[in-house]
């Protein structure tokens, strides 16, 4: 017995991280292909859709994502040589795309911190000289809701747990119907309680 509740766990362990590459791969090739199609905007001098590409890329993180770093390189780059050619709204519109973008990757953890304080502090010198310090600060709360986002973790886990249960309790060799009824129903309706907390908490963080 324990070692089938044992391959159950490693069964339902495997369908996780499996789902978590083919989404992880998802987002890699999301970020590759806009972070291409910018640099062949910025080639042909389109800077300002090159700037959404790149900003899109961003967006696009996951942790050993190579072109997120390259995206936010490639950022800076633009709004450096736009501070030198003396075009302070083209350079905002780079930094801000920067800090933004890394905001908006943020969840439990915060990618990025280097990146949005050098960013930062860009944008302020740039709006300085531009006589708008106040239009371009920083968001007031850029980051999402720590509780919320302690809630998207600890319900997936609780789903994937949920699921191993159920699994385990399907497949079990329980000669009582009934009770074996009632221990299947507890554990979908705890699948379904989790699922529906993890969207929750993912729309609210």
């Amino acid at each position: 017995m324990r070692h089938r509740v044992l391959r159950v766990i490693v069964k339902v362990a495997s369908v996780a991280v499996l789902l978590l590459l083919i989404l992880w791969l998802r987002v890699f090739y999301g970020s590759m292909q806009d972070y291409k199609t910018g640099e062949t905007l910025l080639k042909e001098n389109q800077t300002i859709r090159a700037i959404t590409y790149f900003d899109r890329s961003l967006h696009w993180y996951a942790p050993l994502n190579p072109y997120v770093e390259r995206s936010a390189k490639r950022l800076w780059d633009i709004g450096e040589r736009a501070e030198y050619e003396k075009d302070t709204r083209m350079a905002l519109i780079a930094y801000e795309s920067i800090r933004n973008g890394f905001y908006g990757a943020s969840h439990v953890f915060r990618p990025g911190r280097e990146w949005i304080r050098r960013a930062e502090k860009k944008i302020l010198s740039v709006s300085s000289l531009q006589g708008s310090a106040e239009v371009h600060t920083s968001p007031k709360n850029p980051h999402p809701d720590v509780l919320w986002s302690a809630v998207v973790v600890l319900s997936f886990l609780g789903w994937v747990g949920s699921l191993a249960g159920f699994v385990r309790w399907v497949i079990g060799n329980d000669k009582q119907s009934g009770r074996r009824m009632l221990r299947t129903s507890l554990w979908i309706c705890l699948a379904i309680l989790f699922f529906g907390l993890w969207i929750l908490g993912m729309a609210l963080a």
